[in-house]
């Protein structure tokens, strides 16, 4: 080979790296710009009010980010540029510019001439200004008043959680010590507080003695022994507004046990956690003044008419916890006061029409939450004073129109943690005063707008998935606002994010076509197997450097405006490629690694035995490697419902990593990739290079100190592979465990994981393996020699002195037929297995 071809790939090398380091200058510049560009429009609109506090048009800036035409899908010839215009320009054009996706606009606008705001954008409280949806309740404040930052907590949603979690009786009064009581205590039986009496954990079987006859407030009975309440239990019971019965092992209430409450003004009877499996025919008799049965957690599987009737003063009614499958109308037909309904965590799983009486007019709360409940009929709910209704955590797959039709009051609806794949288009109609909706863990991934049209005083909904508030642009609170890696505006939101995948898809470019291509033209004479796998780990770690440039330009390509796109980008053939290559790229890689280090261990613990040199076999064996990488990648991309239809879609880095929704389809799948066969790689790489070092050291016994300095060489270099595959495959092994153990992980430490962790391999490997090695450095001042501006002119002996001694580490002595000096075999063995690694 002449000295011009190096010269001709040092140019082209050069070429491509100036071409990189380009491309991410010019991204960092872009985010340069768009960041003081923000700076200036707030501070612009920050000054631009008049000292009367009046609007001046004239003085605001509306920034356009950037102007797009390209398909979502066909972008990377696309190009884009970044204007900033007036505001008057900006709203004389924003209609059109906004139904035609041409122009991205800013966090805030002005209002129109009729001081309305465009779709997805909301007026301020007290200025003529506009933010988008994002801008609502994000922690930073875009209006001149702040009101955007206001009423960003779900008050419908509080009040239910804060009366359901109320203090329980005994907590009600800690900040009065026990003993400071409204009686004399020397002749009580039990200690007191206030106006309470604490008989709790007495290990009682009947009523205590010696209770105070007036001004009893509280009786607490809490973890008693009361197995059976019979019919005189409560003969001597004083005056008490509130019984609590809670943990005291009932198993059986007596008929007509709690006609004593008709003389007393019993209020709130707390019966909760016991044994019973069902209610005294009479319960309660007529003239008592209950207004709270609490009945939860026992092992109530029926209920009967007559257990509820004669309170028709009763307020609220708990039976959560329990086990009723089936009620009918007549068993709440005589509770007209009743506010308050708990069956949740029951075992219901069908509601239809015949199960709820038109006599509770006054019910705002029902709770069906944590059932079984997997179909409900239309027109289930006669209730037109609900407020709250909840059914989280139930089976059902479909809501179908008229569903909800007669709760024209509803303000708050739970629809969180089912199995919903359908929304009929009218399911939500008859909803008109609802403003918080929670849809939050269910299966369906899209959701078409007019689902949620006729729902205009709805202030806050809830999705898992960001891009779902696509459906929702005129709710003032949509959340999530992103998933750690995208956001509404940006396919790559973080912006130290974005640079960094620039950052790593040049170095992984750029490394691997150096090691392609010098290992192409300058070919090594010795150990042809070893060379060989390292141009195939190149290869395979070179895809993951095209599939960042990827994701990279399809960032650009959609920046500003990435939630009008990202469906079709998630569902298009590109994002379906761009996850092939990557799942294609980590699996060749991890297995290249393996077979690298299986080569490395022969060679070290064998090193007298013959080399495999045929062809044939390293040929089949690399071939085997590529098929199973091929396959497991491949696998996805066709039909199948195992996978579903957009596998690789799940996300909008289109990995198949699937950290944030661990239970996705094919998530054995991906378990199996990052899981089982990282963590076999890993141990195995871990072993090898123990072994190895191992092998070095026992070998190289009572051998000169430069020996034993070349081993510490050695033995660096081998913890700076395994720390750098551990660096890469433990987190990756451990966070997805975790997930699906059901560990919350930070959308933060997702992004970080799948855009910066998950590559780092194909980004080091060519470092590791090739860059540093001592050939590489050798033909590096060899050839930087025949150029004239080379600054290494002046160092040629000292070079050429490390040189032979990095060469000695680097090129097998077995070559060379012998020891270096003669020597013991063991000697010789030594430097065979220094001079190899």
């Amino acid at each position: 080979m002449t000295m011009s071809s190096p010269k001709t790939i040092i140019k082209l090398m050069m070429l491509l790296i100036g071409i990189t380091l380009r491309t991410s200058l010019g991204q960092i510049n872009i985010l340069t710009s768009d960041l003081s560009s923000t700076v200036i429009s707030t501070v612009a609109r920050r000054s631009e009010t008049s000292e009367m506090g009046t609007w001046n048009e004239t003085n605001w800036e509306t920034i356009t980010l950037r102007n797009q035409n390209a398909d979502p899908i066909h972008f990377l010839g696309s190009t884009s540029s970044s204007t900033s215009s007036s505001s008057s320009s900006s709203n004389s054009n924003s209609a059109n510019s906004y139904s035609n996706n041409n122009v991205i606009e800013s966090a805030i606008l002005m209002p129109d001439a009729n001081n309305n705001c465009q779709s997805g954008y909301f007026h301020c409280n007290g200025t003529a200004q506009c933010v988008q949806q994002r801008a609502n309740c994000d922690g930073e404040v875009d209006c001149d008043d702040g009101s955007d930052e206001w009423n960003c907590d779900n008050e419908v949603d509080a009040k239910y959680w804060d009366h359901l979690y109320r203090k329980q009786p005994f907590g009600r009064h800690d900040d009065i010590p026990i003993g400071k009581c409204f009686w004399p205590n020397e002749n009580l039986s039990c200690p007191c507080r206030g106006d309470e009496i604490l008989c709790r954990f007495q290990q009682l079987n009947a009523l205590p003695n010696n209770l105070p006859v007036n001004n009893l407030a509280t009786l607490d009975l809490t973890g008693n022994n009361f197995d059976i309440i019979h019919e005189t239990f409560f003969a001597s019971l004083p005056s008490v507004e509130s019984l609590v019965l809670k943990f005291c092992t009932i198993r059986e209430i007596a008929s007509h046990a709690f006609d004593r409450l008709a003389s007393i003004p019993l209020k709130t009877l707390y019966m909760d956690d016991n044994k019973l499996s069902e209610l005294p025919e009479y319960f309660f008799t007529k003239g008592n003044q209950l207004r709270i049965l609490i009945l939860a957690r026992n092992h109530l599987q029926q209920l009967n008419r007559s257990n509820f009737e004669n309170l028709q003063g009763l307020q609220e009614l708990d039976l959560r916890g329990n086990r009723i499958s089936h009620f009918t109308a007549n068993i709440f037909a005589n509770l007209p006061s009743l506010e308050v309904l708990h069956l949740n965590e029951n075992r219901l799983q069908l509601l239809y029409p015949e199960m709820f009486p038109n006599t509770l007019s006054n019910l705002h709360t029902l709770s069906l939450a944590h059932n079984q409940i997997k179909d409900i009929a239309r027109e289930t709910f006669p209730f037109p004073r609900l407020r709250y209704l909840f059914l989280a955590g139930n089976q059902l797959t479909h809501i179908r129109a008229a569903t909800f039709c007669n709760l024209t009051s509803l303000q708050g609806l739970h629809l969180d943690e089912n199995q919903i794949e359908k929304f009929d288009l009218h399911a939500f109609d008859c909803l008109i005063n609802l403003t918080s909706l929670l849809l939050t863990g269910n299966r369906f991934q899209t959701l078409d707008p007019q689902v949620l049209k006729r729902l205009e005083k709805l202030q806050y909904i809830y999705f898992s998935r960001f891009h779902l508030c696509r459906a929702a642009e005129n709710v003032r609170v949509c959340d999530p606002h992103g998933d750690g890696i995208s956001s509404i505006q940006h396919l790559l939101d973080n912006q130290i994010l974005r640079g960094s995948v620039w950052v790593m898809a040049s170095i992984a470019v750029v490394g691997n076509l150096l090691v392609l291509l010098g290992r192409y033209f300058y070919k090594s004479r010795s150990n042809v197997e070893h060379s060989l796998y390292l141009r195939h780990l190149a290869a395979s770690d070179l895809l993951m450097g095209i599939y960042l440039t990827l994701i990279a330009c399809a960032d650009i390509n959609f920046r500003g405006q990435y939630i009008r796109h990202e469906e079709s980008w998630r569902h298009s053939g590109l994002c379906a490629f761009a996850g092939f290559l990557s799942t294609f790229s980590c699996q060749s890689s991890t297995l290249l690694l393996t077979l690298v280090t299986w080569d490395r261990l022969m060679s070290v613990t064998r090193p007298l035995k013959p080399r495999d040199t045929e062809k044939l076999r390293i040929v089949l064996r690399l071939l085997v490697l590529w098929g199973i990488s091929f396959i497991l990648a491949a696998a996805p991309l066709l039909p199948n419902a195992y996978f579903g239809t957009h596998f690789y879609g799940n996300n909008g880095v289109c990995l198949s990593l699937h950290i944030h929704d661990p239970y996705a389809k094919g998530w054995e799948y991906s378990a199996l990739l990052f899981i089982c066969i990282n963590t076999i790689s890993l141990i195995f790489i871990l072993f090898s290079y123990i072994r190895m070092l191992q092998a070095i050291r026992d070998s190289g016994g009572g051998m000169r100190s430069t020996h034993s300095g070349r081993e510490n060489v050695v033995a660096t270099r081998f913890a700076i592979i395994v720390t750098t595959d551990c660096a890469c495959w433990l987190p990756i092994i451990v966070v997805k465990l975790a997930a699906l153990l059901g560990c919350e992980i930070s959308q933060d430490l997702y992004a970080w994981l799948a855009v910066l962790v998950l590559p780092v391999n194909s980004a080091l490997n060519p470092i590791l393996y090739t860059l540093t090695t001592a050939a590489f450095k050798q033909q590096l001042r060899r050839y930087c020699h025949t150029l004239p501006s080379c600054s290494l002119v002046n160092n040629e002996t000292r070079s050429q002195t490390q040189t032979a001694y990095e060469s000695g580490l680097s090129v097998s002595l077995a070559h060379l037929g012998g020891g270096i000096g003669g020597g013991s075999g063991r000697k010789r063995m030594s430097h065979r297995h220094i001079s190899y690694l």
